[in-house]
């Protein structure tokens, strides 16, 4: 059997059932490891399953990683999605979807901090760029509603400076009420 690409879905239940279970085990590996210690091996011993089970979802750890990045990620829109649904666009839209970042980053501390890490060490491609046009689509009526033009650029600029607060908080290992009191600062032009 050839190895799958990571971000196919395996076609049975076992399948998908195996594949979430050695993500999971990805996630539990990063979190008492670290990015040097996420090895397939590791991995493996987790999830309670061979090595050459491993290959048959990801062609290799950098494909596993991304896939942990690309299940991150899918969290963290869900999360904002749910959150931003029922507000009108505007301050108090971008204010819930950078909480609904930062509480899923501290939620999955550990997967963020592999994440950070791996991009350190290589270039965001295109899966990234994608993602920031996923959330400058979620953005952009907000930031049009106030005033914050051109769209792209201002989104841009908000994302990183959620990234940073999630930074903060990740080092301090909790939420901190006064970088977030800070975002919301400047959302308000203050």
């Amino acid at each position: 059997m050839t190895p799958a690409r990571s971000g196919e879905v395996p076609v049975t239940p076992k399948g998908r059932e195996t594949k979430e279970a050695l993500l999971d085990a990805g996630e539990a590996v990063a979190a008492r490891d670290g990015l040097s210690g996420l090895s397939v091996t590791a991995v493996t011993t987790q999830a309670g399953v061979a090595k050459g089970t491993f290959y048959v979802y990801f062609a290799d750890r950098a494909a596993f990683i991304e896939a942990l990045d690309r299940r991150f990620y899918e969290r963290v829109k869900e999360a904002v999605l749910d959150v931003v649904a029922p507000i009108a666009p505007g301050r108090v839209l971008l204010m819930a979807a950078v909480t609904a970042y930062l509480d899923v980053c501290l939620a999955h501390r550990s997967i963020k901090a592999v994440i950070l890490e791996a991009r350190v060490h290589s270039v965001r491609g295109a899966a990234f760029a994608d993602l920031v046009d996923q959330f400058t689509a979620i953005m952009a009526p907000s930031l049009e509603v106030i005033g914050m033009t051109p769209v792209g650029v201002y989104a841009r600029l908000l994302i990183a400076l959620a990234s940073e607060v999630a930074l903060i908080e990740l080092e301090r290992g909790s939420s901190v009420d006064e970088a977030r009191a800070g975002v919301r600062k400047m959302l308000e032009g203050g």
